[in-house]
């Protein structure tokens, strides 16, 4: 059987990945649209974009097409799973593809706090303790940036189209939703969500862990320096409600 996590970036779904890694019949591989299984050189390991730009040129990501033929043709193990972000799927090829490919179950992954989610996206290049270090297994150092209230509107907006855009472009296939703040609980995954990931993906119930530890703080204080600026900026939009989440 063959899955795809579909979401957007710091939805939680480095977490999940991993934790399906953790069951013993999936197999899960990070952004194969771009690459993410592959393994850098050391030498740039510890810088995004050069990691980034490697990955992408050995993946041959300008074939999506291919990544996903050569995806649905892996036999080494029971269930094969990768994730991706609505912007790796965004070619008119990969669309078409999905839709004739019904097959592919889908779990459709979101965070409900798109505030939170904005900064802790603009805070995932920001680099702590000397390094590039977007998700930790250890405690890190907190690090806080300045948002761009229009910005952070503009890409909170997007977030909620790409969603509604995915969900009616795969409303043939068998899915599931799952959200950020309901799917963690500590370093597993939540009774309810491992319950539904597992009638998904036709697999028994098993206990779903990883070994991350959160790397931002819960107060959006904390992390906004110019917090009040992005609170007036909010107020009496959509999102204003999760400024006290």
């Amino acid at each position: 059987m063959k899955a795809i996590i579909i979401t957007s970036q710091r939805s939680g779904s480095n977490f999940l990945r991993h934790c399906l890694q953790s069951h013993p019949k999936i197999s899960c591989d990070g952004e194969l649209m771009i690459g993410g299984p592959i393994t850098p050189p050391r030498l740039i390991e510890n810088w995004r974009m050069p990691t980034k730009i490697y990955r992408w040129i050995r993946a041959g990501a300008w074939n999506p097409v291919r990544i996903l033929e050569e995806f649905r043709a892996r036999t080494d193990a029971p269930v094969v799973v990768f994730k991706a972000m609505y912007n790796q799927l965004r070619s008119p090829k990969v669309h078409e593809y999905l839709r004739e490919h019904t097959d592919i179950r889908i779990i459709h992954l979101r965070r409900n706090n798109l505030v939170k989610q904005y900064v802790s996206k603009t805070l995932m290049g920001k680099r702590r303790d000397g390094r590039w270090q977007p998700h930790s297994t250890s405690k890190v150092r907190t690090v806080a940036t300045h948002i761009s209230p229009q910005a952070a509107i503009r890409e909170m907006r997007n977030v909620q189209r790409q969603f509604d855009l995915f969900e009616q472009l795969l409303s043939n296939h068998r899915k599931i939703e799952l959200v950020y703040e309901d799917m963690i609980d500590g370093q597993c995954l939540s009774d309810a969500a491992r319950e539904a990931v597992c009638d998904l993906l036709e697999v028994e119930s098993a206990p779903m862990c990883c070994d991350f530890v959160k790397v931002n703080p819960n107060k959006l204080e904390l992390m906004v320096k110019n917090y009040d600026e992005l609170a007036a900026a909010l107020k009496g939009t959509e999102f204003e409600q999760y400024l006290q989440d």
